[in-house]
């Protein structure tokens, strides 16, 4: 398995690297996203608060799923990720099962994790990906 690339969650310059940016980064692509954990600020969608739609996540087995464009679309709403887990799979089984083993992500493609606001880590099985991010990263 690939090395995670861990890099700071703000800039020297004190700016926070936004989901969105990190999401810039990854081309596009047919995976089942799905957030399985997030706090943040910024717009959710559908009209929800950030505590509704934080608790619809964790009301999901295997969190709320979505597509490339719809998971792209959701990040530009927000304006800071304090916590997060995104995962990229070939299917949404690969996040379902990965959900009943644990939270074993490991079958996935793509692991975003954001955390406290501190640091993020992502891991990808594509090694050219993993190349991508860590020339901006």
């Amino acid at each position: 398995m690939m090395k995670t690339l861990t890099f700071p969650a703000f800039r020297k310059n004190g700016m926070a690297v936004q989901l969105a940016e990190v999401l810039a980064v990854i081309p596009e692509n047919d995976l089942v996203w799905s957030v399985i954990d997030f706090n943040g600020m910024g717009e959710a969608p559908d009209n929800l608060s950030m505590d509704d739609f934080e608790e619809l996540i964790r009301s999901k087995p295997g969190g709320l799923m979505m597509s490339w464009s719809e998971l792209k679309k959701l990040s530009n709403g927000f304006s800071q990720t304090i916590d997060c887990i995104i995962v990229g799979a070939e299917t949404d089984r690969d996040i379902l099962n990965a959900h009943k083993a644990g939270d074993d992500f490991s079958s996935c493609e793509v692991i975003l994790n954001a955390f406290d606001s501190t640091e993020w880590s992502v891991w990808a099985r594509d090694s050219e990906l993993m190349k991508r991010l860590a020339t901006v990263y």
